[in-house]
């Protein structure tokens, strides 16, 4: 082979390899692989898919539902969680969706049930895509994971979602974004307030004003760890060993409705008060 002949060779191999490159691989930029963590939209995380990709995102509300009930979450039971948009004559979809509270810390525990269309990723606070679950040649694009809920006192929990409907040109450029989501409350009255009164814990004046008495009446020498927790599930005052007919003094709090978390050597009581 001369070297004219090898150059013209050589010159084929460099085209149809470009071929290949510019056919089958993903710019980084577009994810194709799994969204990059913290782009739910939430509070906490502070951005979401436009971070990579161009244009503006819409909201749009039911993109998100569970089969926890209208009543609440138990703590520590499981549910299914699925994550679900349609766009017409799109067929590539990707998704990120996390549950958090308004401070962005995770709540609950999230578990792959599809290991080949979804993954979790930065230590299980997020679920996305793999490149496996991003077709969906109908326009309508469905995944499902489960969520093991979070110890009682959590309070509310919200699911952020966003959602990239692309015009699959593998580029980050002419997608829209989606975002969603979905609040599931804590159900405060599934045994917890039956064990409360079996063991004769009470809290007075309730509403209150500034001042919550806390008095064991089965068990007036053990001592009592208290949290008050506000509706987004952050702690906002802790006591640790309470007397008995002692009182938590929540002066500084704003009206409104708090959720008390009581550890006593009989177990973990939670009951709802309200400050006026």
């Amino acid at each position: 082979m001369n070297m004219k002949t090898k150059i013209a060779a050589a010159a084929v191999m460099l085209a149809v390899g470009s071929i290949f490159i510019v056919e089958f691989s993903v710019p980084a930029g577009a994810n194709a692989t799994g969204a990059p963590a913290g782009n739910t939209g939430s509070p906490g995380d502070g951005t979401n898919c436009t971070s990579c990709h161009t244009g503006s995102p819409s909201t749009q509300a039911g993109l998100i539902t569970s089969t926890v009930p209208n009543t609440g979450y138990v703590p520590g039971q499981t549910y299914t969680i699925t994550g679900s948009i349609t766009a017409s004559g799109k067929t590539k979809f990707g998704f990120q969706i996390s549950p958090q509270n308004t401070a962005g810390v995770l709540k609950g525990t999230m578990a792959i049930t599809n290991s080949t269309n979804t993954q979790l990723v930065s230590s299980g606070k997020y679920v996305t895509h793999k490149f496996a679950g991003t077709s969906f040649p109908s326009g309508t694009a469905t995944w499902s994971f489960d969520w093991t809920a979070p110890a009682a006192g959590s309070g509310d929990v919200t699911f952020y979602g966003s959602f990239n409907a692309t015009n699959s040109n593998s580029t980050t450029t002419g997608d829209a974004i989606t975002l969603s989501s979905l609040v599931v409350p804590e159900n405060l009255s599934t045994g917890i307030e039956a064990l409360a009164a079996s063991v004769s814990v009470a809290v007075y004046p309730n509403p209150f004003v500034d001042d919550v008495f806390i008095k064991n009446s089965a068990n007036e020498a053990a001592m009592m760890d208290v949290s008050v927790i506000d509706i987004n599930g952050k702690v906002v005052k802790s006591v640790s060993q309470l007397k008995s007919g002692a009182s938590v003094n929540l002066q500084e709090l704003a009206t409104g409705v708090y959720t008390l978390r009581i550890e006593t050597p009989e177990g973990t009581l939670i009951k709802r008060i309200t400050k006026k």
